[in-house]
C-alpha cells in the first residue's frame, strides 16, 4: 500500500466531505432543522460534541481509503472506479442510515429523503477523489 497517497486521499476526502457536510446540514437543511428543534440536542450541546463527529469523519476517511485499496480493480479509468466505489458505499451507508431514521424518528420524510440524496452525493464526490489521487502500487 502506497502509505502517502493513503494519508493524503483521507486527508483530502475529510476536508471536502467535512465542508460538504457543513453546507448540507448548515446552508441546505438548517431552515427544515430549525422547525423541527424538538428532534435536536441544543446548539450548544452539539458544538461541544462536534469533535467526536469530526473524529469519527477523519476515521471513516482512512478506512474508505483502505477499502478502496483492498477491492481495487482497474478496470476502466480511475475517475469511473472511484465513482463505482462511491456509489456501492453510498448505498450501503445511506439507505439504512435515511430508512432507520425515518422509522425511528418523527419526523417528515423530506429530512431522511435529503440526507439519503445528500450522503449518495457525498460518497459520489469522496469515491472520486479517492479514485483519482489513489493510485495503487504493486510491487
Amino acid at each position: 500500500m502506497d502509505k502517502k497517497r493513503w494519508v493524503l486521499a483521507a486527508i483530502v476526502v475529510f476536508v471536502v466531505v467535512s465542508a460538504l457536510e457543513w453546507f448540507f446540514h448548515s446552508v441546505c437543511l438548517g431552515g427544515i432543522y430549525s422547525l423541527t428543534s424538538y428532534l435536536w440536542r441544543p446548539q450548544e450541546e452539539m458544538t461541544k460534541l462536534l469533535p467526536y463527529g469530526l473524529i469519527a469523519t477523519l476515521m471513516v476517511s482512512f478506512i474508505m481509503v483502505y477499502i478502496y485499496h483492498k477491492g481495487y480493480e482497474g478496470k476502466g479509468s480511475r475517475l469511473a472506479e472511484g465513482l463505482r466505489f462511491g456509489l456501492i458505499i453510498g448505498l450501503f451507508t445511506a439507505i439504512p442510515m435515511s430508512v432507520w431514521s425515518y422509522v425511528v424518528f418523527p419526523m417528515a420524510f423530506v429530512i431522511p429523503a435529503a440526507w439519503f440524496l445528500f450522503g449518495m452525493t457525498e460518497m459520489l464526490v469522496a469515491g472520486a477523489i479517492i479514485g483519482l489521487l489513489y493510485k495503487r502500487v504493486t510491487i
